[in-house]
């Protein structure tokens, strides 16, 4: 691990924002986050709407949603706020202290407006705190499992900021690390090399070699420290474009946790583009942790 002044591992949620706005695509987020609750953590159910007239039924709604969290031994209240859905989602979150906000991608309510999407993105954006983003899919009644966290890193201290909330989940859920780094040795040949011409076998086999050397030695020695610890962790060097790698290496139980973004300053590929492409299309629900200091 790069020395740097690592963030603090935050400790149990005291609450967790979960936006819906009354779609089943929307509830799928909330399974997410009652596997992610602690005991003392209290889920809130927000939905937002256009209007006043909206807000007794939109209530009726997310009752329902509640109580079936209730009744699956949750600490649950519900709140419904007229106004610009992001906005309200970033000011909800900050006013009830959320640790994190739990919400899918997208999701159409009742009268076919656009809640989710361009909305999660905005929150994933703006948001203070971490921002689960669940892929919409109409998922099954009952309970999900969280069976490992996917940490992709890129050898920066950057990337490594999401490590600190990543080992929170790991200490209060028990679930283990799955370290991953992605190399691809044809995007550091020289431009020249391929334009017209053949990539040596040779200088591709080289460079592929000492790439995942360097990152075998970068990913043993954070799980080290992490082992140290008394946490579970798995390491693997991925080859290939990275989002791609990345997607490919997870699976079902899988819940992917990296740093989002860099507000100031060039955004690394890890920070960028591929947290991006994991929102929108791993199969996995992805954590984006805000980079500390970015405002």
């Amino acid at each position: 691990m790069t020395e740097q002044t690592t963030a603090p591992e935050p400790g149990p949620f005291t609450s967790i924002l979960v936006p819906l706005d009354g779609s089943p695509d929307a509830r799928s987020a909330l399974p997410y986050a009652m596997a992610l609750a602690t005991p003392g953590t209290e889920l809130v159910l927000l939905t937002v709407v256009r209007d006043d007239s909206e807000t007794e039924s939109a209530r009726a709604t997310l009752e329902q949603a509640a109580e079936r969290a209730r009744v699956a031994g949750h600490d649950v209240r519900t709140e419904v706020v007229v106004g610009d859905p992001g906005g309200q989602i970033l000011a909800t979150a900050a006013s009830v202290g959320a640790g994190m906000i739990v919400m899918a991608s997208h999701g159409r309510g009742a009268v076919g407006r656009l809640i989710h999407g361009s909305v999660a993105d905005r929150v994933a954006r703006e948001a203070s705190v971490p921002t689960m983003v669940v892929r919409t899919q109409a998922l099954p009644p009952g309970p999900v499992g969280i069976t490992r966290l996917v940490v992709p890193l890129d050898g920066s201290s950057l990337a490594e900021q999401s490590l600190p909330f990543a080992v929170g989940i790991s200490r209060r859920l028990g679930t283990p690390l799955f370290l991953v780094r992605a190399v691809s040795p044809a995007e550091l040949l020289p431009p020249a090399v391929g334009m017209g011409e053949a990539i040596p076998f040779e200088l591709y086999e080289e460079a592929e070699r000492e790439l995942e050397q360097e990152a075998e030695t970068y990913l043993d020695g954070v799980a080290r420290r992490l082992r140290d610890q008394g946490l579970p962790v798995a390491t693997e060097v991925l080859t290939g474009a990275a989002a791609t790698a990345i997607e490919e290496a997870t699976r079902l139980g899988d819940v992917v946790v990296l740093c989002s973004h860099e507000r100031t300053g060039v955004m690394r590929w890890l920070l960028g583009s591929v947290a991006e492409t994991l929102a929108r299309e791993d199969q996995s629900p992805v954590i984006l942790v805000p980079a500390s200091g970015s405002a």
